[in-house]
């Protein structure tokens, strides 16, 4: 008897939490998408995924000397987001081969140091 009690007051809980949750959760949404329509203006998506569209896996080329292997005009490829200022990008040289440097093959650098070549 008391484990159908206790079965029957997790039962309630999940179930409760899980409606009431979900209940508000869809109104919430709602909302979102009746001010969108009215007003025309979208939420602003997560910065790094507007990042990602924008920079990953493109050719890039560096405006700043990173290191002594790494100077300005090297080519490369973003490979990995970090946050809003920093990428990882790895560079190839005059031939393709990838330039490696202290066993690094991926260069952490600041989105300042390099522009999209086209």
């Amino acid at each position: 008897m008391i484990i159908l009690e206790i079965l029957g007051r997790i039962f309630i809980e999940i179930l409760w939490e899980g409606i009431i949750y979900g209940f508000f959760n869809l109104i919430g949404k709602g909302f979102s998408k009746l001010k969108e329509l009215i007003t025309g203006v979208k939420k602003p998506d997560n910065p790094i995924e507007v990042l990602e569209k924008k920079y990953l896996y493109k050719i890039i080329e560096l405006t700043d000397n990173v290191n002594s292997k790494l100077k300005v005009g090297q080519r490369g490829a973003v490979m990995e987001i970090i946050d809003e200022s920093k990428v990882f990008a790895e560079f190839y040289d005059q031939k393709g081969n990838l330039i490696e440097w202290d066993d690094e093959l991926a260069f952490e650098i600041g989105m300042e140091q390099f522009r999209l070549k086209k």
